[in-house]
């Protein structure tokens, strides 16, 4: 199931398709990436982001229960 568009004054037909997550290249309706190192890169880039998330958080727990563990042994 094809759409059709206007370009250039004329009607053109376009496959189905989706664009790649990491630079927007056209890629097959069934795929997200274009190739294996985009696919890595977003890979990369996604555990980068959990590492940081989880280094907020553990940042956050000791913001919050350091100060009252510091007080209950002084």
């Amino acid at each position: 199931m094809s759409q059709m568009y206007l370009v250039d004054d004329r009607m053109t037909e376009i496959a189905p398709h989706k664009h790649c997550v990491v630079c927007g290249n056209a890629v097959r309706a069934d795929e997200n990436f274009c190739d294996e190192l985009c696919e890595t890169k977003f890979k990369s880039a996604q555990r980068r982001q959990q590492l940081l998330f989880g280094a907020f958080i553990v940042l956050m727990v000791l913001i919050l229960f350091l100060p009252s563990l510091l007080k209950m042994k002084g």
